[in-house]
């Protein structure tokens, strides 16, 4: 059965999967979820054998807008999304990977400020959530999260933070975009990382209006088997041999701060690089090969020091707030600006903005999610602001209405009931 298709054009909503079973439901829940109602989601699943299939075939019987695409050979996120891409019918596009989560509203704003603007692409911050604890509160704008409506060129796509920097590299987000200005480009089957940035850079290089909002919609989910989780040699070296074609296609072609990025960008990808050279042989034992790349950049040695710190530290952060977490219990009231306090009640109170209103607050639903990663944690609303923040906290364990609220958006799916 399909559900009642609204006013306004259409938004294919590509997502790729490859075994992501266990976080599938709650990927397409949020699509079903959506306020903005004439979108139709294309799933091009990758070879997958673990019930990914079986779900989204269901999915498919309960409401004809979802399509599902089978591969039986592994090809990779790139070469699904184009599968994807070559069967949409709408007039926009937007990404939402399998694991990640999408706020109810999110189609409805994104599409609402891409007419606004008169843009090609709009894009969101992207918060980080996850089940296992998390070492700090993050999203992937950061500091660059702008005020308003911020363009952004090939530079900005280009660029790389600086080391310790909380900005993020706009590669990682997931725009809505118009499918007449993509026109025939296409994601770099050859890349297995870095393929979103690549086809974004290539977009804003044919003249494409990218704009990025003051808006936190997407949850972005963090765990050890996704992609952009981690990386091997082998998709590095994909990604330098992508980055030499760029450069060498563009150097000389646009102005001296493209080319500057352009070379640092290259610098750290062979970085990376030359450091996944040096645990690829580690991992084989090629000990002798290993001492003598070391030998030749001992720079290495510092950087795999560091790593090994840093990496013994969070593991024993994470075991630590792993052990705390099943007993920590934390009880969280989420209080719109107008909302009414509730009285005689264990946990804390938390002011959150009004949906309408509620543009730059990245911290705020980052804080959150750190927490739910942390902790045993259940929210409770009694308004539509509150009911708004709790669908940015999808690792909350329990989220309770305490009184019946009035909104377009339905209930997050970990609601148990009344207060």
């Amino acid at each position: 059965m399909q559900e009642p298709v609204g006013q306004g054009p259409l938004i294919s909503i590509i997502m790729a999967n490859h075994q992501g079973a266990a976080y599938l439901k709650a990927a397409l829940h949020s699509v079903l979820a959506q306020t903005y109602a004439n979108w139709e989601l294309i799933f091009a699943d990758d070879a997958s054998r673990d019930g990914s299939q079986d779900i989204m075939r269901e999915a498919a019987k309960r409401d004809n807008r979802v399509r599902v695409l089978l591969h039986d050979r592994l090809s990779g996120p790139a070469a699904a999304r184009n599968r994807a891409l070559a069967s949409a019918q709408g007039d926009w596009l937007a990404i939402c990977d399998s694991d990640d989560v999408m706020h109810p509203d999110r189609l409805r704003r994104l599409v609402a400020a891409a007419e606004k603007l008169g843009a090609d692409a709009v894009a969101d911050d992207m918060i980080h959530f996850a089940t296992e604890p998390l070492a700090t509160p993050r999203s992937v704008l950061g500091t660059d999260m702008p005020d308003q409506p911020r363009k952004i060129g090939p530079v900005d796509m280009l660029r790389v933070p600086e080391p310790g920097e909380r900005s993020g590299q706009l590669g990682y987000l997931k725009p809505l975009i118009s499918r007449s200005a993509l026109g025939a480009l296409r994601y770099d089957e050859g890349l297995q990382i870095g393929e979103d940035q690549d086809l974004y850079l290539r977009f804003l290089m044919q003249g494409a209006q990218m704009w990025v909002l003051p808006e936190a919609l997407y949850l972005y989910r963090r765990h050890p088997a996704s992609l952009s989780y981690r990386s091997s040699h082998a998709q590095v070296a994909a990604a330098v041999a992508a980055m030499e074609a760029l450069r060498d296609r563009l150097m000389g072609e646009q102005d001296v701060e493209i080319e500057k990025i352009l070379l640092k960008r290259h610098r750290v990808l062979q970085g990376r690089l030359r450091f996944e050279t040096l645990v690829e042989h580690l991992k084989k034992r090629r000990f002798a090969v290993a001492v003598l790349q070391l030998l030749r950049r001992p720079s290495l040695i510092l950087r795999l020091a560091q790593i090994i710190t840093v990496r013994a530290r969070a593991k024993a952060a994470g075991d630590g707030a792993r052990k705390a977490s099943k007993q920590a219990v934390e009880v969280v009231h989420l209080v719109g600006p107008n909302g009414v306090m509730p009285k005689c009640v264990s946990g804390r109170c938390m002011e959150v903005p009004d949906p309408v209103a509620d543009v730059g607050y990245s911290d705020l639903w980052a804080e959150l999610c750190q927490l739910a990663s942390r902790t045993t944690l259940t929210l409770t609303y009694g308004d539509a602001a509150g009911l708004s923040a709790a669908w940015r906290v999808p690792a909350a364990v329990h989220i309770l209405a305490r009184c019946n609220v009035a909104s377009e958006l339905p209930p997050p799916p970990q609601v148990i009931g009344d207060d």
